[in-house]
This record gives C-alpha cells, structure tokens and sequence, in this order.
C-alpha cells in the first residue's frame, strides 16, 4: 500500500539491500521525451540511504493507469530499459524471495512449479516451451498497471519491480496481461519484440506462477 503526501508516494520497503537497488537504478536517469520517470528521494541527513522506518519515498508523478494502452505502453518500457542498458548486475536480484521473485524463476526453470498434479497437467504444453538465450539487464517486471497516462505529458514510469531479464521479456508479459485488460490482443506493437514467440510462454508461466 502506497501513501501519497503532497509531492512524495511512500512505499513499503521489504530491506534495505532492495531500497538501494531501486534508488541507485533510478537516482539521475536523464529526461527523456517519451516517458516520465519516477525519481527516489532519500532520507533526510544525518540519515543518508533511501529507507527509513520500513520506508521509501518517491517523487509523485501525476497520471493514472490505464493497462489497455499496451503500445504505447510498449514504447515507454522500451526507452527506459534502454535508460537501464549500461547498469551493471546486483546480487539482490537473486537475494529477492517474495512471491514475484518466486513466480519469476518458477517461469525460467530455475524453481519447480508447487502446484496440484491437475494445474501442471494443464499447464504442461507452456511449462514445456525451452527457454532463450537472450542478452539480460535491468527492467521493469510489472509495467501494465504501472505505466500512468495524463494529458500534455510522457508516460510515466511508477513501481519498479527489477528484474536481470532479457528485455523482450518485459514486453511479452505486456502482452500477456492484455488478456485481462484489453477487448482484444493486438500484436502489432510487438511484431519487432526479440523471439516473442518463445518470450509469450515464459511471461505466461510468470502470470500462472503469480
């Protein structure tokens, strides 16, 4: 649950190795035309970091979510992942045990599925596609609801979740999550996503395994 005081959001934050993660991928990303993003704001000194009292807080941007624009959610997600190319890998993405983190190794093989015999039977033919190798890096695992819409501006940003994936695989969970949102699931935003026809099964298995 997010609070919201004038200017600032404050989030619940699980630790402090995941606070600094998030504040150092974010803190001085340049401006860019076509997405808003969302600015850390640390602690007052003689504090320093980024948590406090299970705390963090953000710069408030103004919009609302609106999960049925898949393209140009699309367009935003891909130029702040390449704002995030250049970064280098953290060991809290491995460290992470909540259940996001959990349903995102369950979909690339690196944790057994927990679920009735029926569900896997089920969900065999996605469990069994392969996984690709993709070059990985930083990015937003949850953009659909986390994408926020206002007039006369960018996209914005909101609510990172990181992950060390392969970019496309962002954008095949997108087009996942239209199955929920949108009257129809339109492909071509995504004609030029990297091996969506493999990335589709893997975001599938993270929406299953949520």
């Amino acid at each position: 649950m997010a609070w919201r005081a004038g200017n600032i959001v404050l989030n619940p934050s699980p630790n402090a190795a995941q606070a600094r993660c998030l504040a150092e991928t974010h803190i001085g990303l340049p401006e860019v035309l076509e997405s808003r993003i969302q600015p850390p704001v640390p602690t007052p000194a003689p504090l320093g970091g980024w948590k406090i009292d299970g705390w963090v807080a953000w710069h408030w941007i103004e919009g609302e979510p609106a999960p049925e624009r898949a393209g140009e959610i699309l367009l935003a997600a891909r130029t702040y992942h390449d704002l995030l190319a250049h970064m280098l890998y953290d060991p809290v993405f491995q460290e992470r045990d909540d259940p996001w983190a959990r349903a995102d190794r369950v979909a690339w093989g690196e944790a057994m599925p927990d679920y009735p015999a029926e569900y896997m039977a089920m969900l065999a033919p996605v469990f069994a596609e392969p996984v690709p190798e993709l070059a990985v890096q930083r990015l937003h695992g949850d953009l659909t609801g986390n994408v926020v819409f206002a007039p006369d501006v960018a996209p914005g940003i909101i609510d990172a979740t990181l992950y060390w994936r392969p970019p496309a695989f962002a954008e095949a969970v997108i087009l996942v999550d239209q199955g929920w949102f949108a009257p129809y699931i339109d492909l071509t935003p995504f004609a030029d996503t990297p091996e969506l026809a493999t990335m589709v099964p893997l975001a599938a298995r993270r929406r299953f395994a949520d």
